[in-house]
């Protein structure tokens, strides 16, 4: 995603400008800088006085510093912070609080609870009828394709994996040494695509679902829940609950989607689901594999 003002990622909008300009800042201005890139995402919850007492110098030192930085104002800048952290960037998640008291960092217990909460979240914010029409296509299409970039890289596997088990032609867009025009060259209305988008989406991700739109391919997005998509999304998109208790984003809410999809598509498939079921068990047997 670009920031509409300055053309840039959200995250170059702050560290990158104080990269840039760090060798010819005065002495009290990178003292400054320097306390600003130990976590970036911090800025978003200080005022110009409390940020200027933080790093030891005058408020008048941050207002030059971020006039420096192009920005025109501290809250410009502090908004900047802010859009760094919602596109979760894990240097701008970096020693932000996730609890009352800074030492004390969250147990082992909470992580897992903060899954279970992320779960229940999740689930409270999907239409059932939804979920139902994106298996229903699952199952109709001539062939399902599954993308996604990085993280969602994995989770667009786990639902290939998944779903190949009820029901043939389920596929990357990407091969090794392709290109996502090769493939997506054959996608039409008969084919659905399932897009995994969860934030610091990559901008072939973008363009594959403006151009999916664009050529009326069905298709089903899983984002985060908390940054903004770029664009009208597709009418079926279900939205994740990603946020953690580190710096680090948590996808089992996104991986509890893909489970109930599959359980649905095992519903749909009905005798000739199980039939390749049947059939996959006892290649397994005839191959060794296990």
């Amino acid at each position: 995603m670009t920031d509409q003002k300055t053309g840039t990622l959200p995250e170059q909008a702050l560290t990158t400008r104080i990269h840039d300009r760090y060798t010819a800042l005065s002495r009290s201005e990178r003292q400054l800088a320097d306390v600003i890139l130990a976590c970036p995402g911090e800025l978003s919850g200080y005022s110009a006085t409390e940020l200027a007492r933080s790093a030891g110098v005058s408020k008048m030192t941050v207002s030059r510093l971020v006039r420096r930085l192009g920005f025109a104002n501290f809250e410009e800048a502090r908004l900047a912070s802010r859009r760094g952290t919602e596109w979760g960037s894990p240097l701008y998640l970096l020693d932000q609080p996730t609890t009352p008291s800074a030492d004390a960092p969250p147990s082992v217990d909470a992580h897992f609870q903060r899954s279970v909460e992320a779960i229940a979240a999740t689930a409270r914010q999907i239409d059932p009828d939804a979920l139902r029409q994106a298996a229903a296509l699952l199952h109709t299409a001539r062939r399902v394709w599954v993308c996604g970039a990085r993280n969602s890289a994995f989770l667009a596997g786990y639902a290939r994996w998944q779903f190949i088990q009820v029901r043939p032609e389920v596929h990357h867009m990407v091969a090794a040494g392709e290109t996502l025009a090769e493939t997506f060259a054959d996608l039409d209305q008969q084919d659905v695509l399932l897009l995994v988008g969860i934030r610091r989406r990559t901008p072939a991700i973008i363009e594959l679902l403006r151009a999916a739109q664009a050529r009326g391919v069905p298709t089903i997005l899983l984002a985060d829940s908390h940054s903004p998509l770029e664009g009208p999304p597709p009418p079926l998109t279900f939205r994740c609950e990603t946020r953690s208790l580190a710096p680090l984003d948590n996808h089992v809410a996104v991986m509890a989607v893909i489970h109930a999809l599959a359980a649905e598509l095992i519903r749909l498939s009905g005798n000739a689901g199980r039939d390749r079921i049947k059939s996959i068990e006892k290649l397994h047997e005839t191959l060794g594999e296990f």
